[in-house]
């Protein structure tokens, strides 16, 4: 049975976006829920199947996480609130991307690009792939010089969120640029 699995998705995830929400706020929440995305008060910026900005006119963002979808949906709903549903944090540690990405980047700078599916902190960073957190901070340093990943400073911490490059080369599309 997955249900186990869906609930621990779901104390992870929410544990997630609250540490994101307390330390940056909600700017830094709605920054980091989807990679590819923006947001730019009071505007959320989406770049595709293609460019879309929504603005949520005061009217408020409901936030639905959900353990069975793959992307993140948005739906629209006039003088309400608009929704937004997204994949949950699944706490899994992709083998895939380590085994692909292990010979060019290093096992565990691959692993790191990996975790940062789901945007985390250096401590959750290192929490997640199981090494210092002076060595975590080192590889998000490299990750970031490489335009794969961008940091956002909340208070004393650091959010690592991939950027549209990152994601691309964890999914191995060639043609993003």
């Amino acid at each position: 049975m997955r249900w186990p699995q869906v609930q621990a998705s779901g104390v992870a995830d929410r544990a997630l976006r609250s540490e994101t929400l307390l330390r940056g706020g909600v700017d830094a929440l709605l920054a980091t829920l989807v990679p590819q995305w923006r947001w730019q008060a009071p505007t959320l910026h989406i770049p595709f199947p293609r460019p879309w900005d929504v603005d949520l006119g005061g009217r408020g963002l409901l936030l639905v996480p959900s353990y069975f979808i793959l992307g993140a949906l948005l739906m629209r709903r006039p003088g309400k609130s608009t929704v937004l549903a997204y994949p949950v944090y699944r706490g899994d540690r992709p083998a895939g991307a380590t085994d692909a990405l292990g010979p060019l980047l290093g096992r565990t700078r691959a692993a790191v690009l990996a975790v940062l599916r789901d945007p985390a902190t250096t401590t959750a960073v290192a929490e997640r792939v199981g090494v210092s957190i002076a060595s975590a901070s080192q590889h998000a340093t490299v990750l970031r010089g490489a335009g794969l990943v961008s940091t956002t400073r909340m208070g004393g911490a650091v959010l690592h969120v991939l950027t549209p490059l990152g994601v691309a080369l964890l999914h191995g599309d060639a043609t993003a640029t």
